[in-house]
């Protein structure tokens, strides 16, 4: 299963807490908490108002919450981030928005 993910649908809303030992990306709404211990994918038309928590993170849509003990945070053009990051190593592409702190470990 090493390319098993979970995908949270374009016109899908999650509210919960979702727990993953492998990749989750989300091209709908998440509200909640995201804990995985993969890889986390935000699409550009995604809606996502939870902490995050996972090793490497790629944004590209919103997100309102904090990001989490991350390895590698990935902000791309169309990405808002309204939040503070906790990571080793961020990436802020010209056109990102990211309103929040941020505290390198």
């Amino acid at each position: 299963m090493a390319n098993e993910n979970t995908t949270i649908s374009s016109g899908m809303v999650f509210r919960g807490s979702i727990e993953a030992d492998h990749a989750v990306v989300v091209e709908g709404r998440l509200e909640g908490n995201l804990v995985v211990r993969g890889r986390v994918q935000i699409q550009d038309k995604a809606e996502v108002k939870a902490n995050i928590s996972a090793r490497d993170i790629e944004i590209f849509g919103s997100v309102q919450g904090n990001i989490l003990n991350a390895e590698s945070v990935s902000l791309h053009p169309s990405a808002r981030l309204a939040g503070d990051v906790q990571t080793a190593e961020i990436q802020i592409q010209r056109g990102a928005k990211h309103n929040g702190n941020t505290v390198m470990r």
